[in-house]
This record gives structure tokens, sequence and C-alpha cells, in this order.
């Protein structure tokens, strides 16, 4: 558990509703909601969301919807499961002004920083405890 509260902390305390488990076995989870954390109106979330699927559509097509959320529920965007080598996700992540992205690898989840500074990457858990369907 941490032991300030920081942005980091409360990236760690995070659930994923998926429809589907991908297939691969390792993926980034991305979003391109509120960059760097500063929090935008849900018609811009949502537009830059369509633009980061069509912009990664472009590149794969070995993405799928996951709603990322706190476990309350009382926060939640939208995201995608994406296929992509870990260096290839971030380098994306950076250009949506992202802080940080989920990986998984094997049944392993990570909190991989992308534009914190002062961070390493930290195993948080077993994959399948972190989601539902």
């Amino acid at each position: 558990m941490c032991e300030q509260v920081s942005q980091w902390c409360n990236y760690q305390s995070i659930v994923f509703n998926l429809k589907q488990h991908p297939v691969y076995p390792c993926f980034a989870i991305l979003t391109a909601f509120n960059p760097r954390s500063i929090v935008i109106s849900d018609s811009q979330n949502n537009l830059r969301h369509q633009r980061l699927i069509s912009e990664l559509r472009a590149v794969t097509q070995q993405l799928l919807p996951i709603i990322c959320s706190d476990p309350n529920g009382q926060w939640q965007e939208q995201g995608v499961m994406i296929g992509l080598p870990l260096d290839v996700a971030k380098n994306y992540a950076a250009q949506w002004g992202q802080n940080a992205i989920y990986w998984v690898e094997g049944d392993s989840l990570f909190l991989v920083p992308v534009l914190l500074q002062g961070y390493e990457i930290q195993r948080l858990g077993d994959w399948r405890g972190f989601f539902y369907t």
C-alpha cells in the first residue's frame, strides 16, 4: 500500500471492465482521457478517444475496448487493450499526454511510468485480480 497520497498511488488502485480477454501474450492498456491527469470535458475525452482508436487501427487491428475505473466506480474512462511492444505503447501514451500506462505480461499487471519522472515500473499483481466482465 502507498505511504503517501499521490497520482502514482491513485494509479495503483484500478479495476478494468472488459468484454473479452485479449489473446496476445502481452499488451498495453492505453487511454487518451484527461491528459497529464488534468480533467477535461466528456466531449473532449470522447473525441480524443476516437482519434486514438483511429490512429491505432492504422497500425494494428489487435485492439479491444476496456473501461478503466477506480474500485468504487466513481471515476472511469475508456481505453483500449492493444498488442504492441512496450516501447511503442509508451510512445503512443506520451503522444497522448499520459503519465503512465498499464502493461500486462503473462499473468502480471504492471504500472509503467511514461511522463511521470522518478518512478519505476511496478508490478501490481495478478492481472485477473483487477478485472471483471
